[in-house]
């Protein structure tokens, strides 16, 4: 059994208690932790082993023996740099971990859209009582088109069959689901934009997904629908979806994510009121290191004893 040290950057704002947690994995492990983008590039060129949500290209630049990359975020777009895909650097991702706090956060805004919740906070900030306005509808018989089916597109779906919804989406390979109604293929996309009431993005950011929703997506959309994205902000050209805003044709939107973050201030989105804006923290929650590092361990303890990973990223594919 090789004793030689691995050495491991934690580039991640996590706790003391979670680096122990990485050092207990065995006596092999050497860890340090920053998340100083110029300490990261500093450090990195020591390391076999980088694990935090953003690796600076520098960083794998000067990372001669970086061998591993763990992405503590599902998506890897922003990690994939030309060094990653041409070097023989695995990556993996904490894909498993974020299906719960998503998943609520989508309702929450469909809830939140579907009972008039907006409005009825304006009303009581502006002290105005006011029923007719906040007459809400009921997200029952509504058809919900997910872009996206993986595993938290399918705990989605899950949950809104729940509330009595109606469930199409897309995936990559289509087959039956028993959480799903209809689910098509990518070139499926104009028929669950034409059919859904809520439209949610759960897509990676790929060379085929950037830009995926413009002008000509959003028009095929149902009048009077919504659209939802907690993806990544490059998949639906904003220009386009605040101009689809502005014209009525889209009753509202949620996003999460934004072609720049964080949003300018001189954003048009932030005065609009049938959107609901929040931070990119869908899938946050006050314990996500703590079912994060937990992940990151398990692979790591895989990693030493030369086992098959958890969440192995396809480099080429994007996801």
């Amino acid at each position: 059994m090789s004793t030689t040290p691995l050495r491991v950057l934690v580039a991640a704002d996590v706790s003391e208690r979670h680096l122990e947690q990485i050092r207990a994995v065995s006596p092999r492990v050497q860890v340090s932790q920053t998340v100083d983008r110029a300490r990261v590039a500093q450090l990195a060129q020591d390391v076999e082993v980088i694990v935090g949500w953003i690796v600076p290209r520098e960083a794998v630049q000067r990372a001669e023996r970086l061998r591993w990359i763990h992405s503590t975020a599902a998506g890897v777009d922003q990690l994939l740099h030309p060094e990653v895909l041409a070097r023989d650097i695995i990556v993996t991702t904490s894909t498993g971990i974020h299906a719960g706090p998503i998943t609520e956060h989508v309702l929450a805004v469909m809830l939140a859209f579907a009972r008039r919740l907006p409005v009825a906070i304006r009303n009581q900030m502006a002290r105005r009582w006011d029923r007719a306005s906040v007459i809400g509808e009921e997200l029952r018989g509504k058809t919900v088109g997910i872009l996206g089916l993986g595993s938290i597109g399918r705990e989605l779906a899950a949950r809104c069959r729940i509330f009595g919804m109606r469930v199409i989406g897309t995936k990559r390979t289509p087959g039956t689901l028993p959480e799903v109604d209809q689910v098509l293929p990518p070139d499926g996309l104009d028929e669950v934009l034409a059919g859904s009431d809520f439209v949610v993005i759960i897509l990676p950011l790929t060379e085929q997904t950037r830009g995926l929703i413009g002008a000509r997506e959003l028009a095929l959309m149902k009048p009077g629908a919504y659209l939802i994205n907690v993806a990544r902000g490059a998949i639906v050209q904003e220009d386009a979806l605040i101009a689809a805003l502005r014209a009525g044709r889209l009753r509202g939107a949620a996003l999460d994510v934004f072609e720049r973050e964080p949003l300018p201030q001189d954003s048009p989105l932030y005065e609009m009121e049938q959107v609901i804006l929040t931070p990119h923290i869908s899938g946050a929650a006050p314990d996500y290191y703590d079912r994060a590092v937990p992940l990151f361990c398990e692979n790591l303890r895989r990693f030493l004893e030369g086992a098959p990973l958890l969440n192995l990223v396809d480099k080429q594919r994007g996801y």
